[in-house]
């Protein structure tokens, strides 16, 4: 019964703020099979990469500390924030490789980044977790899980946000020079964030004082609000980018005033997909719930499209012809 509670603690407030997550993306969701490979990801090639490399590199951090102070700011800021980023920045580079069509907007590529950093996150309590029960039962456990996952239970998300979020911003901009520092300046900001907490954590650990802890807290919070603000703000990019394409496409598509106000909504798009739930028509709502999304991704391949990426134009003709279809059909 103990084992199945570390697991509960370990993995379900993970999976829950990966659903907040998800949530948070309300005009195109990712697909589910994307999102969920990402976690997984996270929680096992990632992890295994990780204890290998740790252990690899344990042997000249061992031979260069002088201390247990030294080892310990070694192991924990410098080689740990490298590995174990480098590792789960490897999921957003496959996405980046093979499903480059899904990162449309920042947000996109911070959400993929945080599903790997929960995934991480998830098993990496369970081993601390797992560690605390055998030295002082189920008391430490609880103590420890609502350090790891409340206080710091966005952490992983947070660090491995910042790589993505600078892939995703890589995709946004026709400097050559700006696509490749965008997403060294993400790896750099994960990296740094995680540095930054394990090395207050380590201070922690070896002062006996609770201020390097509350500094640790300060500058996590700082930059996971920094992120929400991002969130925040790529939400209303991402309805502006929606209303111009609809209104550069009203001549062609007839799209009316009312229906421009109800798909720059998420409220309303929300209500429209509820309401065509009730009819009991499910075909009926499969087809309304594919209309918002080909609409979402037209705009956002349009914006692709005018700032000079040959593949988003010819997915914005396919996905046009689509929209024109549903359109006739309804």
């Amino acid at each position: 019964m103990d084992i199945v509670m570390i697991l509960f603690l370990s993995f379900i407030p993970m999976l829950i703020y990966a659903t907040v997550l998800w949530w948070l993306d309300r005009f195109e969701k990712e697909p589910l099979y994307l999102l969920a490979l990402a976690f997984l990801w996270g929680a096992v090639p990632s992890i295994i990469l990780s204890v290998i490399l740790e252990v690899i590199f344990d042997i000249p951090i061992t031979m260069l500390s002088g201390s247990a102070l030294a080892y310990d700011l070694l192991g924990g800021s410098i080689a740990a924030p490298l590995i174990e980023e480098g590792t789960k920045a490897l999921a957003l580079v496959a996405l980046l490789l093979f499903f480059r069509h899904e990162i449309d907007s920042p947000l996109d590529g911070l959400i993929y980044g945080g599903m790997a950093g929960f995934g991480f996150a998830a098993v990496e309590n369970a081993f601390y977790l797992f560690g605390a029960y055998s030295e002082g039962g189920m008391g430490d456990v609880t103590s420890l899980a609502l350090m790891r996952a409340g206080l710091f239970g966005l952490n992983h998300a947070m660090y491995t946000g910042f790589t993505g979020l600078g892939i995703a911003l890589a995709l946004e901009v026709r400097s050559f020079w700006l696509k490749g520092l965008l997403p060294l300046l993400g790896f750099g900001l994960a990296m740094g964030a995680h540095a930054y907490h394990n090395t207050f954590a380590t201070f922690t650990g070896h002062m006996g004082s609770m201020m390097p802890l509350a500094l640790a807290v300060l500058g996590d919070w700082a930059a996971i609000l920094f992120l929400f603000g991002v969130i925040i703000a790529s939400r209303f990019l991402e309805q502006r980018r929606i209303r111009h394409f609809l209104e550069r496409r009203t001549a062609t598509m007839q799209f009316r005033r009312e229906e421009i106000a109800m798909l720059t909504s998420p409220l309303k798009r929300w209500w429209a997909q509820v309401q065509a739930l009730l009819t009991g028509n499910l075909q009926h709502w499969r087809r309304v719930v594919r209309y918002f999304r080909t609409i979402t991704e037209a705009a956002f391949a349009f914006h692709r499209a005018q700032h000079g990426d040959a593949k988003a134009g010819v997915r914005l003709q396919r996905l046009e012809q689509e929209l024109l279809a549903l359109r006739t059909a309804a």
